[in-house]
């Protein structure tokens, strides 16, 4: 497994597409900075460490990551079929599903960097604009967090990938609606507000993240709205352990399937 990620590793000096799509983790946070008022006043660090980490978890997180990641493992998955260099692959010999599971840790890897260059990123303009960064690295490790939960929602998609064998255009266009479900679910009341067990805001990670990493920014100074949105939701937040839980188990499940059908396709 170790030698096939560090083949997967050395490909990438020919895909630039991945370390492009790393970048694009700052665009959000950066053009929102730049050109939203409203995010060019910030009265403390605290709060400028919040607003823009904020845009990095409820934007950069939902709209691109999820969509980089299938997108990302349609080209890994099916690199070698389209090069006519997976038989030669299969006489090494390598198992198929050791394969698979090799680029989908390297997939997890680019999330984790994906979240961690968009955090890095907000430090860089909290410095900027002569702040201090208040609790800026508490929240980029629930961001890194959030990078793993939003690779394991992204799964699914993966698996669809796989099974549709190669029919981009339809996984694209799945992926798009199962993004944009996600990031209604994730602001929809009825589904934060559901209590931890076998439902869609535990199982899903729009609505999952957000009763996450909700509760770790500052509330020190509160607004009235912020006030009551806390009473609201608070009781629903969900702890780090009940959230690497979750992620453990579907990706456990979707991994296995996405490995078994993998292997049973034809070279």
């Amino acid at each position: 497994m170790l030698k096939l990620l560090r083949c997967e590793f050395a490909k990438l000096k020919r895909k630039p597409l991945f370390f492009a799509a790393a970048a694009i983790s700052a665009l959000i946070p950066l053009g929102c900075a730049l050109f939203l008022p409203e995010m060019q006043e910030f009265s403390s660090g605290a709060e400028a460490v919040d607003r823009l980490m904020s845009t990095l978890f409820q934007l950069s997180a939902y709209l691109l990551l999820m969509p980089a990641v299938v997108v990302l493992a349609s080209n890994l998955l099916f690199e070698e079929q389209d090069n006519d260099t997976l038989k030669n692959l299969m006489t090494v010999p390598v198992s198929k599903p050791a394969l698979a599971l090799a680029k989908m840790t390297l997939l997890f890897l680019f999330s984790i960097a994906f979240m961690a260059v968009g955090g890095l990123v907000n430090l860089a303009i909290v410095l900027a604009s002569g702040l201090e960064p208040v609790g800026f690295w508490k929240l980029f490790f629930v961001g890194i967090g959030q990078g793993i939960l939003m690779w394991t929602g992204a799964l699914p998609c993966v698996l669809l990938v796989v099974l549709l064998n190669r029919s981009y255009i339809i996984s694209v266009i799945i992926t798009f609606f199962y993004t944009v479900i996600n990031y209604i679910f994730g602001i929809n009341d009825y589904f934060i507000m559901q209590p931890f067990g076998f439902n869609p805001g535990t199982l899903l990670p729009g609505s999952l993240a957000f009763r996450w990493f909700y509760q770790y920014f500052d509330t020190s100074n509160p607004t009235a709205q912020m006030t009551e949105l806390m009473e609201q939701i608070s009781p629903y937040f969900v702890t780090t352990s009940q959230i690497f839980l979750v992620i453990v188990l579907e990706s456990v499940a979707f991994l296995t399937l996405i490995a078994l059908v993998y292997k049973h396709q034809s070279c």
